[in-house]
């Protein structure tokens, strides 16, 4: 409540200013707040009037602003965002750790939203957040809110890291107009209207080695194995032979120790974060407890090697992005540790990403066969423009976003929903949550690809608010990967289809859980049989 006992005096100021019958200011010396107008000073240009007016007006204006101050307080205690019973100290921890703890925030999130309403407030772990799952303040944070340069949370325990390292990171580390400098570059390069020329022939190479190995598998007849750290490995390479261009055919077997070795060291950061994400990472890191010391070690074991294949590429004379890249400028260190950054995000959020869609696929093997008759024949330029087949994705991601909450920092006082916030607040916004409300996604949790065809009028056939599921956020702090990401996606589901059928023998007892990320509760036993052409 502090909070607003400082902000009360400003807004009644500028209340009764508005009103042009006083200049109204509030002396520091006073201290009290209270009805009585003797607690308001008057500026000198207002003493100066006549003592007639400050006699006739004194009812008038006692009354006046006694009223606008009680319809202050009223207004304030009914926009204050609602909250849930808590403990004082540790607020709602204990009732997040029965509810399955931090890998089913997602789920306790969204609980919380159906019973207090599109906008509360609550503390979790150490952080006060306000939760936001309505798609029309969606587009007012990202569009109105988030200002010019837009700041996001990051884990406490990655800002101590680079503290102690003193690492000088990527994007996604950035803020202000060191941001706002390099995302104007890479916007030319990563999110060009038609990314065919830059980015579907490396993806399309990839997608087909990862086939090929698959199909050995499916020979045997087996159940992919450890299919997580394949599909880390595959979206590494995606990213590589982004990078570099068509000269990756030659690098690719001289690079493959180190993509695979990321691979098998990628998901244990983000499992290592989710632990330090519950508690305070500063007091972790003082006493050494094990989950710092495994982070530290797992950080420091990827960045040496993303660094030494980073610093491999630069020396190549290739013509994909990173050349790209250093011709707008981005050099040196700034073009290591940009790229670092790219590669180890990549490597994460699409591998998860084709998992759920893999997943999903698996129980609807009609659909796998009608995607089947409709790509078989296109080019890869034209499987890019397939609706349905882009409706797996995007159901996919609407049901297991890969960030489940995206996040952003109030650059100035401001209501959200009606509710006031501060300057400073943490506003999170609830993408699980809100794309699973039937109000905008008739059967919300059913995987229907095809709500996402659209009908002669332009409209979704089975969507009624398509910005109630943003996966790659919106605005200027948008995912800057979102083109590769879709065209990776398309063309590697295509891929598969087109040799595969899709099985999948545990789909029933895989859960979404949070590290970090959403990820599969267990590892998925795909099962893959070779289609007869």
């Amino acid at each position: 409540m502090h909070w607003m006992v400082r902000r009360i005096p400003r807004r009644i100021s500028r209340s009764v200013n508005h009103c042009g019958e006083f200049n109204v200011s509030f002396s520091k010396e006073r201290g009290t707040l209270g009805c009585d107008p003797r607690y308001f000073i008057l500026n000198e240009k207002d003493t100066a009037r006549s003592s007639r007016n400050v006699v006739n007006h004194n009812a008038t204006s006692s009354s006046m602003l006694s009223q606008t101050f009680k319809r202050n307080l009223s207004t304030f205690a009914e926009r204050t965002p609602p909250e849930p019973r808590r403990i004082p100290f540790f607020g709602t921890m204990l009732s997040l750790m029965m509810a399955g703890g931090a890998q089913k925030l997602h789920e306790y999130v969204d609980k919380r939203h159906r019973k207090l309403g599109p906008v509360f407030k609550e503390q979790i772990g150490p952080l006060w957040i306000i939760f936001v799952n309505s798609p029309d303040e969606f587009r007012k944070i990202f569009l109105r809110l988030e200002g010019p340069t837009p700041q996001h949370f990051i884990p406490e325990a990655w800002r101590l890291y680079n503290e102690i390292r003193a690492q000088r990171r990527g994007l996604i580390f950035m803020d202000g107009e060191e941001w706002l400098h390099f995302r104007r570059i890479l916007n030319k390069t990563m999110l060009l209207p038609n990314p065919t020329k830059l980015m579907c022939a490396p993806c399309q190479k990839v997608a087909e080695n990862l086939a090929r190995k698959w199909t050995y598998h499916s020979l045997a007849g087996s159940t992919i194995p450890n299919m997580e750290c394949q599909l880390y490995q595959w979206s590494i390479e995606v990213m590589l032979a982004t990078l570099i261009g068509s000269r990756w055919r030659d690098c690719e077997q001289h690079m493959r120790p180190e993509t695979e070795y990321l691979a098998q060291m990628l998901h244990q950061i983000f499992v290592y974060s989710t632990t330090l994400s519950m508690m305070p990472a500063k007091l972790a890191m003082r006493l050494r407890l094990p989950a710092w010391t495994k982070f530290v070690r797992t950080a420091d074991a990827i960045l040496v090697t993303v660094r030494n294949l980073v610093l491999k590429m630069i020396f190549l004379d290739s013509d994909g992005l990173l050349r790209m890249m250093i011709n707008e400028g981005i050099r040196d260190d700034d073009a290591v540790r940009i790229v670092t950054d790219f590669i180890i995000a990549a490597g994460d959020t699409t591998a998860i990403s084709m998992q759920w869609a893999l997943l999903l696929l698996s129980s609807r093997p009609e659909l796998q066969d009608q995607l089947f008759h409709d790509i078989k024949d296109l080019p890869p330029e034209e499987i890019l423009r397939h609706p349905l087949l882009k409706g797996v994705w995007k159901e996919a991601l609407r049901l297991h976003p890969v960030a489940p909450f995206l996040s952003r920092y109030m650059l100035a006082d401001n209501t959200i929903g009606d509710y006031f916030v501060a300057k400073g607040d943490l506003i999170v916004l609830s993408i699980y949550s809100s794309g699973r409300d039937r109000n905008d996604f008739p059967e919300p949790n059913e995987f229907r690809p095809e709500r996402w065809i659209r009908t002669k009028d332009g409209s979704y056939q089975g969507v009624k608010n398509s910005y109630a599921t943003l996966p790659f956020a919106m605005g200027v702090r948008s995912c800057i990967g979102r083109k590769l990401a879709e065209t990776q996606m398309s063309l590697t589901l295509a891929q598969l289809i087109k040799n595969f059928k899709i099985e999948c023998e545990n789909r029933d007892s895989i859960k979404m859980i949070l590290h970090l990320i959403s990820v599969p509760s267990r590892p998925i036993q795909l099962k893959l049989t070779e289609r007869k052409l």
